[in-house]
């Protein structure tokens, strides 16, 4: 890498650092309570929320593994880009206004609270806990791009980058928890929005390509004939073979925005009444991340298929090939960005199924104690918990693996089969029982591990996996509630459990 961006690197890095600090300062001045820190309840803006949620949704998977997808598949990867933004934000429409509603009048602080509380029972909450801890996927697919960055930016080897990265995020989430999560994140998720736009741009004019568009296309079917832009799909492909598949594919993420650290993001929002402005937020936003892609596809023109680099890693080559090497360096630190924004919402969503969604709700109602004592508690289980969910992800990233954008969705799919029906379903029908409830947990889980695990039908496809599960949580959730539906066990607002 060039010694200069290095340079660079570590100027914008230092820079960034210190503000990510200082917002986490800011934030703990803000957490009073353990709900603030959970949550940051009502307490911002539908334009900074929805940046929040844009930039959460496309991690470091959208900023390097869609790319590298791209750069070693070709076309056929743009469906992942093209479909999950609209999935999202068509689920986002069905569930948000409840979530932010339960929110402010029963106190729910996490979507496993939310859904114990909509159906009233407790071992719907606590298996969804359960279910909700493998977002350590998730986290650790973050952690691997970051390192992955620091390395190739930065000058230092892969363990280091996943240590820097690792400490910056305790510190200013063991501060602030929701609050600095928001605050940091709002302004990461502005330097995406601008990291996208111009990669788009570099793509339309062909930039570091002799010759023009034509060209630009002509050279990336040499180098890629089978994932050319005359491909639209790559025949005996897990995930983009043939038009079913991409369809289980956008049925997968119609959940994805009620994944707990996005779901939670509904209840910071100031009033009910921004909930409209916040999805034109974050449709445009939304739009605007996933154009990432096209910077793998400008790879394959630019840098070609024989640089001997991993897929994940085109986009840092890609910017040390076409910008200077101050403006590649400010660019590698926003894909930073994108990795710190999501990996901070991960964190604070798994502290709460510690602190909130074991400890309040399934320990303190059974123990003899104070509610200032309970609180004190929790809020120290909320920040010393970060600690073990930064370590456990270093200790799992540290072998890092071939496809982010694939390995975070090997806990994602579970748990969006299992949310599927209880939330979407139940979201849109008060009719909705607790029976049913229970009923389609358990059976998207199930289908979701034996479709995709080696000892059922090894769908090593998750994408697929996860939309089947999806489609089984969902019609069981309809077909049981229609079987069991009585006034006296669906869930109404005068019968939901109020929170402890």
């Amino acid at each position: 890498m060039n010694t200069t961006i290095v340079t660079y690197s570590w100027i914008f890095m230092a820079f960034f650092i210190g503000l990510m600090l200082v917002l986490g300062w800011v934030g703990m001045k803000k957490t009073n309570t353990s709900d603030d820190f959970a949550t940051a309840r009502s307490s911002y803006g539908p334009l900074a929320i929805s940046l929040v949620i844009a930039a959460g949704i496309s991690s470091g998977s959208t900023f390097m593994g869609m790319p590298g997808l791209a750069y070693d598949i070709g076309t056929p990867s743009l469906w992942y880009p093209l479909l999950y933004p609209i999935a999202t934000v068509i689920g986002m429409l069905f569930v948000a206004k409840v979530i932010k509603k339960y929110g402010d009048k029963f106190g729910t602080r996490t979507i496993p609270e939310f859904i114990g509380e909509r159906y009233n029972s407790d071992f719907l909450r606590i298996a969804l806990t359960i279910i909700s801890i493998l977002l350590i996927f998730y986290v650790v697919s973050q952690f691997v791009a970051a390192a992955t960055m620091f390395q190739m930016m930065m000058g230092v080897n892969y363990e280091t980058g996943l240590i820097i990265t690792a400490v910056v995020l305790a510190v200013y989430v063991f501060m602030g928890g929701s609050h600095s999560d928001i605050m940091t994140d709002a302004i990461q998720g502005f330097l995406m929005v601008i990291t996208a736009a111009v990669v788009f741009f570099c793509f339309m004019g062909s930039v570091g390509v002799d010759g023009g568009f034509g060209d630009m296309l002509a050279t990336i079917d040499e180098e890629n004939p089978q994932g050319g832009f005359n491909n639209l799909f790559l025949p005996g492909d897990d995930t983009y073979g043939a038009f079913w598949l991409v369809a289980l594919l956008f049925i997968a993420h119609l959940p994805f925005a009620v994944l707990p650290h996005l779901g939670n993001k509904f209840m910071a929002v100031k009033s009910g009444r921004d909930l409209k402005k916040l999805i034109m937020y974050c449709t445009i936003f939304a739009t605007i991340l996933p154009l990432m892609a096209l910077g793998g596809m400008l790879g394959l023109a630019v840098v070609g298929t024989d640089a001997g680099i991993s897929p994940d890693q085109i986009i840092p080559v890609l910017f040390s090939e076409i910008f200077p090497p101050a403006i590649a360096a400010f660019f590698a630190v926003a894909v930073l960005s994108a990795v710190m924004s999501t990996s901070d919402g991960l964190v604070v969503s798994l502290t709460q199924l510690l602190a909130n969604d074991l400890y309040r709700k399934t320990f303190v109602p059974k123990m003899n104690i104070t509610k200032e004592k309970a609180e004190r508690n929790e809020l120290l289980i909320s920040r010393y918990s970060t600690f073990v969910v930064i370590i456990a992800a270093v200790f799992l990233a540290w072998t890092p693996p071939q496809y982010l954008a694939v390995f975070m969705w090997i806990g994602i799919g579970g748990i969006m089969a299992a949310t599927a029906g209880p939330l979407v379903v139940g979201a849109l029908w008060e009719r909705a029982t607790k029976t049913a409830a229970l009923s389609s947990l358990l059976a998207g889980t199930v289908i979701y591990w034996i479709v995709y695990l080696p000892f059922g039908f090894n769908f090593s496809n998750p994408f697929g996996a996860a939309g089947i599960g999806v489609l089984v949580s969902m019609i069981v959730m309809y077909v049981v509630t229609l079987a069991t539906s009585s006034q006296a066990n669906v869930p109404t607002k005068s019968n939901v459990k109020t929170s402890s």
